[in-house]
């Protein structure tokens, strides 16, 4: 993407971030914020409040001028226009739960795969992201990735840890999607172990050091770590799926992996060993 087109999309990103914050901070009013109101595209309950965001962020694309693929969590593929040009993939509330009990980590994730003439759309994948977009709304965090351009938060470069073994390490991983018995040893070897909710952000915290590695040696899904292991990436980390290899799934809804993703490659190799 040329310079022009970057600028497009992060501001257009940008307002969409701004305009679901305040869409949720709106829905703080409705006395139905907690309902689950439907099963969304992704077999999930959709609370009132995903839908504050979701209807925000549709709408702000919609009046775009693009014409687009949407892939998001509550309404699944939406196509806007008539020749899309770019994928967005987009969970405009990443970690509702949080958000229902005011912990502060929750935010949105957005991530953009342009669309050559003719292409066909079950051949773009994780690798054909270009940029991608995070934002922890309670703390006002923002981590941006433009591909081959480098990743920042808040406008500024980020230091990624250093942390070479997992016996130093401060490691998030959702548990509850695994076998017990293979994450036992992990578990009892790191130093730290976290676990705050919200994949996108989570993984954002790898590449500005907070965390040393994210794992989930489960099932999880494309949209939710579309945006934040560019950002990784960009920021020279390593995401990897549990058996190391590459991960270039499809885009679209249902299309789960596991994931490992670490500062550097020797953490990531410590981290492999225990989960042997």
């Amino acid at each position: 993407m040329n310079d022009n087109e970057i600028n497009f999309w992060l501001d257009l990103f940008e307002d969409m971030t701004n305009k679901v914050e305040d869409a949720i901070n709106t829905a703080r009013n409705d006395p139905q914020i907690r309902t689950i109101t439907r099963i969304g595209a992704d077999g999930t309950p959709t609370h009132k409040i995903d839908e504050y965001a979701e209807d925000m962020a549709i709408d702000i694309l919609k009046k775009s001028g693009k014409s687009l693929i949407v892939i998001s969590e509550e309404s699944g593929t939406i196509k806007i226009g008539d020749n899309p040009e770019a994928i967005i993939i987009m969970d405009p509330l990443d970690g509702t739960s949080n958000a229902l009990k005011n912990i502060p980590c929750y935010g949105i994730s957005l991530a953009l795969a342009k669309i050559n003439s003719g292409e066909d759309l079950e051949k773009i994948t994780l690798d054909d992201i270009e940029i991608g977009y995070v934002k922890n709304f309670p703390i006002g965090d923002v981590y941006m990735a433009v591909k081959g351009h480098g990743a920042t938060k808040n406008d500024k470069p980020m230091k990624i840890s250093e942390i070479t073994k997992a016996s130093e390490s401060t490691v998030s991983t959702y548990v509850y999607r695994a076998k017990k018995n293979s994450l036992s040893k992990l578990c009892s070897s790191v130093r730290r172990m976290r676990l705050m909710g919200a994949i996108a952000i989570e993984l954002c915290y790898v590449a500005d050091g907070t965390y040393d590695v994210f794992l989930d040696i489960g099932q999880v899904r494309v949209l939710d770590i579309a945006a934040a292991q560019l950002i990784i990436k960009e920021n020279n980390g390593i995401v990897t799926n549990a058996k190391t290899g590459n991960i270039n799934n499809q885009l679209n809804l249902k299309e789960k992996t596991s994931i490992i993703a670490a500062a550097n490659e020797k953490i990531h190799e410590d981290i492999i060993k225990l989960l042997e």
